[in-house]
C-alpha cells in the first residue's frame, strides 16, 4: 500500500519525519518497503510515500486510519478521525432480508456472503473532474483520477479501509438491488471492458434485470458512473473473505477493494464510510441525499472479549510490565481494558476491526509489538533439563538429502496435491493401488483434486519443465511425504518417499567424454550408494512390471524381502506423454522400509594386515530369469569359502557364435582375504575349484577359458 505522508498527518499528531516514520512502522509490524518522492503530473504538487507491505491478517492496516493509529501507538501520540457524522447515516433503517426506503429496495438473498449491505442514495449530483488536493493524494497513493463521483468512493476507499461502489441509480432496474449467487449460464460485462461467465458459486450484485457487478471484486459497465450521472446509489458492505477471494481468483482480478476484502474489512465501518463519502460527494458534486440510509444485516457485530494474565504476558516476553501499562499499550490500539480483577486477569475488547486477536498470545503479540522488542531485555531461560536434538528420522532425512547432492542430484519440491490425469499420463492402470486416493472437498485446481500417492508424477513433470526450457541435462530428486488412504474418516497414512531423475549427460563438460550419458546402471549406482551409506542391509534388485517403466528395464528393490520401492528406465509412451527425451531413468523408494533395514550405527573393521588376493572367474549359463548376476553372485557366496572377502561382476557378454544362441557369459571378481596371514595359491585354487564345481552342478555353469 502506498501512503502519502502528507495525507497521514491529517491523522497523526506528531512532527515525525517520513524515515523516522518508516523505521518506527517497520519495527511495529507494518514494514516499509521504500520512501518514494513523488510529483505530480503537472509538477505543481511533491509529497513523500510510504510504499508498505502487510501480512495477510493486518487488513486494519490497508486505510490511512489504520496505519494512523498503529503509528500513534508505537509512538505514544495523539491520532484522530476524520468527521463521520451525518444522521440520515448514523440511524438506518435497519432488517434482513429487505429492506426499502423511499424509492430504493436492498434485498440480500445471501446473508452469509454478504453479512451486511449497507447503501444509500444521493440525487441531483454534477459529474466533473476533481478538485486537485483530492486528485493529488489519489495519484501519490496510485490511484488514478476519473470523476468527482468515483474519485470520493477511492478516497474512503484508502482512507478508512471500507471499499465502496457507486451505480448510477438510473441504470438499476426499480431502483432495486439484490445481492444473491449467481445462476449457471449468467454473464457480466465489467468495467474493465472484460466479460465473466460466471458460476454458481459467485456472489453477486444484481437488479432485476440480471448482475450488475461481482460482489466485492469489480462492477458491471452497464451501471457504470460516467459523464451523464445524476443521481447515485453508494454501496458500502461486507462480504465473505473466501467466497470472494475465490471469485477474484477465477477471472484473474485482483483489485484494491478486492486485496481488501480478502484481508477482512471492519464490518462496522460500512455506515461511517457511507457518512464520510456522503459528505464529501455533497461538497465535490453537490446533490441531495435520501432522508434516511438502509442497512440490511442479520445481526450486530460487536466486540469480543479475551482474558490476558499480566504475570504469563512477562513469563513469555521476560519483562516486568505492570498490568497498567499492558492496559495502556491495548487502550492505545483502540481496545478497551477492564481490571484487573481478582483473579489478577485483565478482561479486554477486542474491537471488530482486529478479528486476528482471537486468543491470549494474541494480546501478548500486541504488547510486545507496542512495548518495542527492542526494549525487550535479552535473557536465557532457566531449569534447561536438555537441549533440542534431531529425532532420527530427522537425521535420516538431513543424511538422505546429503547423499542425493553427493551424487549430483539437485532438489525439486512438488505439490502435494495429483489429479487422475497424472496417473493416466504415467500409465497405472484402473485397479493400480496409487488410484486410491483421498479426494479433496474444495480443490485449487482441477489438476489437484487428490492428495498424491506417488511421487512419480511430480518428479516427471519438474523434468518435463526443465526439458522445455532447453535443460536436457537433468538430475533431480524429491524427498517428501505421500497420503495413503486408512478408510472412511481417517486420516491418511502419510510415508515418507525418496525418488530420483535422471536423463542426458551426468558431468557438466563433455569434453573426452565420449558417450558417458545416464543410464539403467548409474541409476542403480545412486540407489547402492544411498543403501550402502546408510547401512541399509538386505537389499536385493528383482525383475519387475511397472506400468511407467520400460519392461525388461525396471527392478523392484527389496529390503530383508520387504518391497522399498522401484526403479528403471522411463517407457516410451510416458517419455511421449511428458515431452522427456529418451533414455530418461527414474527411481522411488519407501524410506520407512529402507530404515527397518538400516542399522543405527556402522561397525568398524580395522584396516587389514595382510594383502588381499584378486581371482576372475567367467561364467558361461542360459540368459534367463533363473541365472542372473544376484542368483550366480548367491552361489559364489556359498561355494567360496570363509576367506572370500566381496564378489563384484564388472562384465557381461553375449555372442551367439562363441557362447551359443540364448546363453551369456558373466565375469565376476572376487577378493579373498584372511586376518591373521597372506593366503596360498593352494588355498586359492581349492576355493576357485569349489566354485566352479558348486555353479556347474546346481546352475550348469561354464567356466570361459577364452
Amino acid at each position: 500500500m502506498r501512503i502519502p505522508y502528507s495525507w497521514l498527518t491529517d491523522y497523526l499528531r506528531s512532527e515525525i519525519v517520513p524515515e523516522e516514520l518508516a523505521e518506527v512502522l517497520t519495527m511495529g509490524g507494518l514494514e516499509v518497503e521504500e520512501i518514494r518522492d513523488w510529483t505530480s503530473e503537472d509538477g505543481k504538487a511533491t509529497d513523500k510515500v510510504l510504499v508498505t507491505k502487510i501480512t495477510a491478517n493486518r487488513g486494519d492496516l490497508l486505510s490511512m486510519i489504520g496505519v494512523a493509529r498503529q503509528a500513534a501507538a508505537l509512538l505514544g501520540c495523539e491520532w484522530a478521525l476524520p468527521d463521520l457524522g451525518r444522521p440520515e447515516i448514523t440511524a438506518p433503517l435497519a432488517g434482513a432480508p429487505l429492506v426499502e426506503a423511499g424509492d430504493v429496495k436492498i434485498e440480500v438473498q445471501d446473508l452469509k456472503g454478504c453479512p451486511r449491505y449497507s447503501a444509500l442514495a444521493i440525487r441531483d449530483l454534477k459529474t466533473g473532474p476533481s478538485p486537485d488536493w483530492l486528485r493529488y493524494r489519489l495519484e501519490a497513493a496510485g490511484i488514478r483520477s476519473v470523476s468527482n463521483i468515483v474519485d470520493v468512493t477511492n478516497y474512503v476507499c484508502w482512507e478508512l479501509g471500507q471499499p465502496m461502489h457507486a451505480f448510477d441509480l438510473r441504470l438499476v432496474a426499480r431502483n432495486h438491488i439484490i445481492v444473491r449467487r449467481a445462476h449457471e449460464g449468467e454473464a457480466l460485462k465489467l468495467i474493465d471492458g472484460s466479460t465473466a461467465n460466471l458460476v454458481d458459486q459467485d456472489l453477486m450484485i444484481c437488479d432485476e434485470m440480471g448482475p450488475v457487478g461481482i460482489a466485492g471484486v469489480m462492477g458491471g459497465s452497464e451501471t457504470e458512473v460516467n459523464e451523464r450521472t445524476k443521481m447515485v446509489l453508494l454501496e458500502s458492505a461486507h462480504f465473505d473473505p473466501t467466497s470472494l477471494r475465490r471469485s477474484a481468483q477465477r477471472y484473474g482480478l485482483s483489485t484494491e477493494a478486492s486485496y481488501r476484502f480478502e484481508r477482512f474489512v471492519d464490518p462496522n465501518m460500512t455506515l461511517p464510510a457511507l457518512a464520510r463519502a456522503t459528505t464529501l460527494m455533497l461538497q465535490l458534486a453537490g446533490g441531495t441525499p435520501d432522508a434516511t440510509a438502509i442497512d440490511v444485516r442479520d445481526g450486530d457485530f460487536t466486540a469480543s472479549t479475551v482474558q490476558l494474565r499480566p504475570q504469563r504476558c512477562n513469563q513469555i516476553l521476560g519483562t516486568e510490565l505492570t498490568a497498567e501499562k499492558m492496559s495502556d499499550y491495548l487502550e492505545r490500539l483502540g481496545m478497551s481494558v477492564d481490571g484487573p480483577g481478582d483473579d489478577g486477569r485483565l478482561s479486554v475488547r477486542v474491537p471488530t476491526f482486529r478479528w486476528d486477536v482471537e486468543r491470549e498470545i494474541d494480546l501478548i503479540e500486541e504488547v510486545a509489538i507496542v512495548h518495542g522488542y527492542n526494549n525487550i531485555p535479552m535473557t536465557v531461560p532457566g531449569n534447561l533439563l536438555e537441549s533440542g536434538v534431531l529425532t532420527a528420522r530427522q537425521k535420516a532425512e538431513r543424511r538422505l538429502r546429503d547423499l542425493m547432492r553427493q551424487c549430483g542430484l539437485n532438489e525439486t519440491i512438488s505439490f502435494s496435491f495429483m489429479g487422475m490425469a497424472d496417473l493416466d499420463r504415467c500409465g497405472f492402470a484402473e485397479d493400480a493401488p496409487e488410484r486410491t486416493a483421498l479426494k479433496l472437498l474444495m480443490p485449487v485446481a482441477s489438476d489437484m483434486s487428490h492428495l498424491r500417492t506417488s511421487l512419480i508424477p511430480g518428479l516427471l513433470n519438474a523434468c518435463s519443465v526443465n526439458v522445455r526450457q532447453r535443460v536436457l541435462d537433468v538430475a533431480l530428486y524429491d524427498l517428501d511425504r505421500v497420503f495413503i488412504p486408512q478408510g472412511e474418516r481417517e486420516l491418511p497414512q502419510e510415508r515418507v518417499r525418496v525418488a530420483g531423475l535422471v536423463t542426458g549427460v551426468p558431468f557438466t563438460s563433455d569434453w573426452n567424454l565420449s558417450g558417458a550419458e545416464f543410464d539403467f546402471y548409474w541409476l542403480k549406482g545412486i540407489v547402492e550408494q544411498v543403501c550402502d551409506a546408510m547401512n541399509v542391509s538386505g537389499v536385493e534388485y528383482v525383475r519387475d512390471a511397472h506400468p511407467a517403466f520400460h519392461p525388461g528395464r525396471c527392478a523392484q528393490v527389496t529390503v530383508e524381502g520387504k518391497p522399498a520401492g522401484v526403479l528403471g528406465e522411463v517407457v516410451r509412451q510416458v517419455q511421449e506423454a511428458y515431452d522427456l527425451p529418451a533414455n530418461t531413468y527414474l527411481f522411488e523408494l519407501d524410506l520407512d522400509t529402507l530404515l527397518e533395514g538400516a542399522a543405527a550405527f556402522r561397525v568398524y573393521d580395522p584396516l587389514p594386515r595382510f594383502p588381499a588376493a584378486l581371482r576372475d572367474i567367467a561364467l558361461v549359463v542360459a540368459d534367463d530369469e533363473a541365472h542372473t548376476a544376484a542368483a550366480l553372485e548367491a552361489a559364489v557366496r556359498k561355494a567360496a569359502g570363509e576367506y572370500l572377502w566381496k564378489v563384484v561382476a564388472f562384465d557381461l557378454y553375449t555372442d551367439a557364435e562363441r557362447l551359443g544362441a540364448g546363453r551369456k557369459s558373466v565375469a565376476f571378481r572376487l577378493t579373498f582375504r584372511a586376518a591373521d596371514r597372506t593366503l596360498t595359491d593352494e588355498e586359492l585354487d581349492g576355493a576357485m575349484n569349489c566354485v566352479a564345481q558348486h555353479l556347474a552342478e546346481t546352475l550348469g555353469a561354464e567356466v570361459r577359458t577364452a
